[in-house]
């Protein structure tokens, strides 16, 4: 057996970070020379999944402007577009709202040799559709009841499931989705729901507490990922990723697969709870320096 990279390259502090605004993120190159080497690995994991007719969902959940979709295409870049595929399902039609909440999303799962990624999921029930009154409590509570049967069951068919929840401190999340209506580039994103949600920052967390709490078990956990510095939280969904499929050619004496905890963590009610408390105090410093 091969030895394993067991140091992080970025523990070397020496030409990794830089300062931007009083925050030390990854340097453009350091980022993108860690980032080829997982792409190189992301791509044998594809071949693997292709090879050996595997089936991979992606769920990629998070907060209003946490970087969802700029880590879905860092992850997706370089591999085959034959091979995968990345599902943003508009808002449900008339007729889906009528019909089994999951049913869309199903008819969306990855084929054999398959590798799909959800921007955003059917967890859209327990973030904003519960926050924004989208659905009713009973609609709320079958969902609850419904959704880790439902995972158990495409698990043991034989589907790979990885669920991460990306997290961006409040003061960044309105300073993304500020940007977002002057960036011409970043227009797009900006829905009435982004701007809504600043001012519903209590509000989403208390929900997403009680989502990880009954959504969160050993077969299909959690991840939580600090997103505030988005190329250190791309990084480090790529390492959590590769390190829990056992596909062949993995190289782990070339590249680092060892997630930093401070930016990638399995739930515990104790780590959200924690960072909640942080961001809390930031909230009231902003207020006192106003």
């Amino acid at each position: 057996m091969s030895k394993q990279v067991v140091i992080r390259p970025e523990d070397n502090k020496e030409n990794v970070y830089k300062d931007r605004d009083g925050r030390m993120v990854f340097k453009r190159k350091f980022y993108e020379d860690e980032l080829y080497k997982l792409e190189i690995e992301l791509l044998k994991l594809q071949k693997w999944v292709i090879s050996n007719n595997k089936r991979v969902l992606i769920i990629m959940e998070g907060r209003d402007g946490a970087g969802k979709g700029g880590t879905i295409k860092a992850l997706t870049d370089r591999l085959n577009p034959r091979g995968f595929r990345i599902v943003a399902l508009q808002k449900p039609t008339e007729s889906e709202k009528n019909d089994w909440y999951f049913k869309r999303y199903i008819s969306q799962l990855p084929q054999p040799g398959e590798i799909v990624l959800f921007d955003r999921s059917w967890y859209n029930r327990a973030g904003v559709e519960r926050v924004m009154g989208f659905c009713t409590q009973e609609e709320y509570k079958e969902f609850i009841y419904q959704v880790l049967n439902l995972e158990q069951m495409l698990i043991t068919s034989g589907l790979y499931i990885f669920k991460y929840f990306l997290n961006v401190s409040q003061s960044e999340q309105k300073r993304r989705i500020e940007r977002r209506k002057t960036d011409p580039l970043r227009m797009w994103k900006l829905s009435p729901i982004d701007t809504k949600s600043l001012n519903l920052w209590d509000e989403y967390t208390e929900a997403f507490q009680k989502m990880f709490s009954r959504t969160h078990n050993a077969e299909s956990p959690w991840i939580l990922v600090d997103s505030t510095d988005k190329k250190r939280a791309r990084i480090n969904i790529a390492r959590d990723l590769l390190s829990k499929i056992d596909y062949e050619g993995k190289e782990q004496s070339k590249v680092c697969l060892l997630a930093d905890p401070n930016i990638v963590n399995q739930y515990s009610q104790a780590i959200f709870l924690d960072k909640k408390a942080k961001q809390s105090k930031e909230k009231k410093v902003n207020k006192n320096t106003k």
